[in-house]
């Protein structure tokens, strides 16, 4: 989402690396606990379960940006057979992504340009 500017569509062609996987939602309730943070885990919506405490951005066109989802820490990611093993890797034939960080993805409510996403990494 970061590199698609402009994008409408797909890309036509699979990533080379990393499996691609359905995406299942179901709804849950996501309760805050007493420091305002949310379940942990890969989720989209709800309240971010904050590693080093909340954090803050707003867009380019003026808007603060909102939660979206999140990646939690030290999640793998299957891999392509034939991938060169990540070095400091957890398990050959997966990839940890973002440095196995817990990653929040933030987006402009505004909708003001489809790559107004910002990740925000925390450990």
């Amino acid at each position: 989402m970061l590199l698609q500017r402009n994008a409408v569509l797909p890309l036509a062609d699979a990533e080379p690396s990393v499996c691609a996987l359905p995406l299942t939602l179901r709804p849950f309730v996501d309760t805050a606990d007493p420091y305002g943070c949310g379940a942990q885990g890969f989720k989209v919506g709800g309240t971010p379960s904050w590693a080093q405490g909340p954090e803050h951005f707003r867009c380019a066109c003026g808007a603060d940006l909102v939660y979206v989802c999140q990646v939690p820490e030290n999640m793998e990611f299957a891999v392509h057979p034939g991938q060169p093993v990540q070095p400091d890797g957890v398990d050959v034939g997966t990839y940890l992504l973002f440095l196995g960080n817990e990653v929040y993805f933030l987006a402009c409510p505004d909708h003001c340009d489809p790559a107004a996403v910002w990740p925000v990494n925390q450990n």
